[in-house]
């Protein structure tokens, strides 16, 4: 097995990772030879993933001098329901939707053209620390490297090699994806899609933490449902329905089967404050340090996550310390991230009131409430300049984005 000494391995090339090598490079053009990123997978590959991009998201590509690929969806508006009550948000746009594949790939491609090393195809199966550098060892290479940052998933290799626990932080997800036949945009002609994305919370009375959700979407031009289930369990009590028959019951009330296209499932592990995030030599970012709890969100706070690792990257480098202390203080510092532990926050109140008071009169105040956070707390919803209305339960299509 060939050996290569390294200054930094990246372990993971989703948003996480490659935002922390092309800040990186974009600082120091010398880090495209310093560093290396691995990743089992190949581009482009299948990631679970509603795609959903907010304008904190697109604000993080913009720091990057980055767009996002041209296969998208504007969300022009987004229906939160509950049972037979439901109000709609409407934005120019609310957020949009990229196939997480393609937004890989996209991202990707950028790094590779600022001389940044991807090696695909590689896995990953050991990571020792120690006194003087980190060995990271894979199916074809040992490395031997200053320092790692573990940007490998929720189910990363780095995390668990370490014996950082996990803890009671285990979501799930479930998704498909649904050939349709949309009707056309009434803004934009060119367009399949109306824009129209539905979080459906109905689910909750079923004892979910989380939701059922429609996503349209473009698979290489075609008309695509994303549809999905998330169940953060985080306050969860008491049994739950399989979360199988959840997604199969939300998408027969849609007309839609979940023998209709393959179904893919994949644990997450949701953002805790008190959660280890850093050690001597080591960093996590994105989903491996953890999602928002209240909506899965991960795709904006992954692209911040890495402008963090690769700030603190530079200065261990620059100081010749590596201990990454005060690092997790950072991250709660930080005007994007100080939010995950906040929608933690939230996310228990909301479903300790739901156990306490029933889900109907809480769901009442989800106008009021949001209203509230948006002009008190911006940024702790993925929400930026919108407008609320009333739906009416006799709205036909009120459940579906199609």
């Amino acid at each position: 097995m060939a050996t290569e000494t390294i200054d930094l391995v990246i372990v993971g090339s989703g948003p996480a990772g490659v935002s922390t090598a092309l800040h990186l490079v974009r600082a120091d053009r010398s880090w495209a030879e310093r560093m290396v990123v691995v990743d089992r997978a190949v581009h482009p590959r299948v990631k679970l993933c509603g795609g959903g991009v907010t304008h904190t998201a697109e604000a993080a590509l913009r720091g990057l001098g980055l767009g996002l690929p041209p296969e998208q969806v504007p969300i022009h508006e987004m229906r939160l329901v509950f049972d037979k009550r439901a109000w709609a948000v409407r934005g120019e746009p609310v957020f949009r939707i990229v196939q997480r594949s393609e937004l890989d790939l996209w991202l990707v491609r950028a790094a590779v053209r600022e001389g940044v090393e991807l090696r695909q195809g590689e896995r990953v199966d050991d990571v020792v620390v120690g006194a003087d550098g980190v060995e990271v060892r894979t199916e074809r290479t040992v490395y031997r490297a200053r320092a790692v940052v573990g940007a490998d998933g929720s189910k990363g290799t780095v995390r668990r090699r370490l014996g950082w626990s996990a803890g009671e932080r285990q979501a799930r997800l479930l998704e498909v994806l649904t050939p349709e036949t949309p009707r056309r945009s009434a803004e934009d002609a060119d367009s399949p899609w109306r824009g129209v994305a539905v979080f459906d919370f109905t689910p909750m009375k079923e004892g979910l933490c989380g939701y059922y959700w429609d996503f349209p979407s473009l698979v290489g031009g075609r008309p695509m449902m994303n549809r999905g289930v998330f169940d953060s369990r985080i306050g969860g009590r008491g049994p739950r329905r399989p979360l199988k028959e959840v997604l199969a019951a939300a998408m027969a009330r849609r007309g839609r089967g979940l023998d209709m296209a393959e179904l893919h499932g994949h644990p997450l592990l949701w953002f805790d404050r008190s959660a280890r995030v850093s050690s001597a030599r080591v960093l996590l970012a994105g989903d491996a340090a953890g999602v928002d709890p209240l909506f899965g969100e991960g795709i904006s706070f992954a692209l911040v996550h890495g402008r963090l690792a690769a700030r603190a990257v530079a200065d261990a480098f620059s100081r010749g310390d590596f201990g990454f202390a005060g690092h997790r203080a950072r991250l709660l510092a930080d005007p994007v991230l100080s939010h995950l532990p906040r929608r933690e926050t939230l996310a228990r109140w909301s479903y300790a009131l739901g156990r306490a008071l029933g889900w109907r009169p809480v769901w009442g105040l989800v106008p009021w409430a949001t209203r509230l956070l948006m002009a008190y707390r911006p940024g702790v919803l993925p929400l930026d300049d919108v407008r609320f209305e009333r739906l009416s339960a006799g709205s036909a299509d009120l459940l579906s984005g199609a």
